[in-house]
């Protein structure tokens, strides 16, 4: 059972990965939509004061604790990014749950990129992890599964946009880690030793086929 299942209650949430896995991450999900330097944003006000966020180059993954930017997550909206991860994906027998894996940091380094998809998605994410967790944080069990339950049924175009953005970002993010391609059962590049070739269901289907096209 997820430590941050409806039946448990929330755990505190603790950083899971570095920034230069948090940004490879980046790189993977949003690799159609991240685009190159010289972009700068001045964010929203965040605890009182603007977050100027700009940057110069992309960041160097060969420096694992350099980045251009600051995150701009607070440990409540990391909290509830973590219950909203553990209800879409919660660990199984045979899986982790996404929070274990760190989404919520990623969920983080996403918020916080300066790259136009990201900027776009940042208020969406940021206000619903806000109006979620004021639901959640402090809630009852059975209140706080009563709140994650009914985010996918809601009628509010902005609660809609904020549970298909974060729940798109949460598989994308898990199904990229090795404990994701482990749980569908991808196994990669791997060399085999002998090709058996073609099943003997498949090669009745590809006879039917050829027989319709007169072949």
């Amino acid at each position: 059972m997820s430590a941050n299942s409806p039946e448990t209650g929330p755990e505190p949430y603790v950083s899971k990965i570095d920034r230069r896995t948090a940004l490879a991450w980046i790189g993977v999900v949003g690799a159609a939509t991240a685009v190159g330097a010289g972009v700068v944003v001045y964010g929203p006000k965040m605890g009182g004061e603007r977050i100027t966020r700009g940057y110069g180059t992309d960041p160097k993954l060969t420096k694992p604790k350099k980045a251009p930017w600051s995150r701009i997550m607070i440990q409540g909206q990391l909290q509830t990014a973590a219950i909203l991860a553990d209800f879409i994906l919660p660990a199984t027998a045979t899986a982790p749950s996404a929070s274990s894996l760190g989404v919520p940091d990623f969920i983080d380094e996403w918020v916080s990129a300066p790259y136009p998809a990201q900027v776009k998605d940042m208020p969406i994410i940021m206000n619903g992890l806000n109006t979620l967790g004021g639901k959640v944080l402090k809630a009852s069990a059975a209140d706080r599964a009563a709140a994650l339950a009914a985010l996918p049924a809601s009628a509010d175009p902005a609660t809609q946009a904020f549970w298909k953005k974060f729940r798109h970002l949460t598989i994308g993010a898990y199904y990229t880690t090795e404990a994701g391609f482990k749980d569908i059962g991808y196994i990669g590049n791997v060399a085999r030793a002998s090709d058996p070739g073609p099943s003997a269901e498949v090669k009745a289907i590809l006879e039917r086929e050829l027989q319709k096209l007169g072949l």
